[in-house]
């Protein structure tokens, strides 16, 4: 432990809490705050290259989906009791409720991606780990700075990790999810 956290320390929150300071409209509109670990962190904004690039994802997953899975664009994620993240975008089980009762968990979530620009130490430290401990079975970081999609497979829970990864910066790359292969060509992502 930090002395800084012996001598002030950190008041934490767990998820129902954060939920009661939203809905009693504790934040302003536009914030966009996140919760790791029982801390609110601010989000980082959201540039052109950033939405741009969400939205081509968006354009790329939503017709193969269809019907299929829920793909949910920068909502909630409840990975424990002290976490809950907005993804850039979520591949979800489908569900009838559509996630209308409660948050999608971790268990819900067949893909998650998140797009990073100034985020990438974030993207592939603390949320990679808070991820895999869910296990969240695929998990992308498309780094624009660098042009390469991060593809981490077969999560490890208990060490907070992925046992796969590959990097790609051409090519295609192939998954099934919920019974559909989905393919995405790594140019369409990052177009010239």
């Amino acid at each position: 432990m930090l002395t800084s956290e012996v001598l002030n320390p950190i008041h934490r929150i767990d998820v129902e809490r954060f939920h009661r300071m939203i809905e009693a409209g504790c934040f302003r509109d536009g914030d966009r705050v996140e919760l790791i670990n029982g801390e609110m962190r601010d989000m980082t904004p959201i540039g052109p290259p950033h939405g741009g690039t969400n939205d081509i994802l968006t354009m790329i997953l939503v017709p193969k989906l269809a019907g299929k899975a829920i793909l949910r664009i920068q909502g909630p994620l409840v990975l424990d009791d002290g976490t809950e993240l907005y993804p850039d975008l979520a591949v979800l089980q489908r569900r009838e409720d559509f996630y209308r009762q409660a948050n999608p968990r971790g268990e819900d979530a067949l893909l998650v991606i998140e797009v990073a620009d100034s985020s990438l130490s974030l993207d592939q430290g603390v949320k990679l780990a808070k991820y895999a401990r869910a296990g969240i079975r695929r998990y992308w970081v498309v780094d624009l700075r660098h042009r390469t999609l991060h593809d981490y497979r077969d999560p490890d829970r208990f060490q907070g990790r992925y046992r796969q990864l590959h990097s790609l910066t051409a090519g295609d790359l192939s998954l099934d999810i919920a019974g559909v292969e989905v393919r995405v060509a790594i140019g369409e992502i990052f177009p010239d």
